[in-house]
């Protein structure tokens, strides 16, 4: 089986879970059978002392 690793961000208002799903659902709209998800970074963006942005940094494995 070939695999191939693409490198993605996703974003939500609500939650890293939520970017995480974000990215995989983007994904899947294009990219053939994902297999498994490596999440390499987590990071929010802050206004006025809270968070309100969640980003998720992705490599996803997926068939060829």
């Amino acid at each position: 089986m070939n695999v191939k690793v693409t490198e993605m961000v996703g974003h939500s208002d609500s939650g890293w879970k939520d970017a995480v799903q974000s990215a995989v659902t983007d994904a899947s709209r294009s990219l053939n059978e994902i297999v498994a998800v490596e999440v390499v970074n987590f990071t929010a963006n802050v206004e006025n002392g809270r968070v309100t942005n969640y980003k998720a940094n992705l490599k996803l494995a997926h068939k060829a």
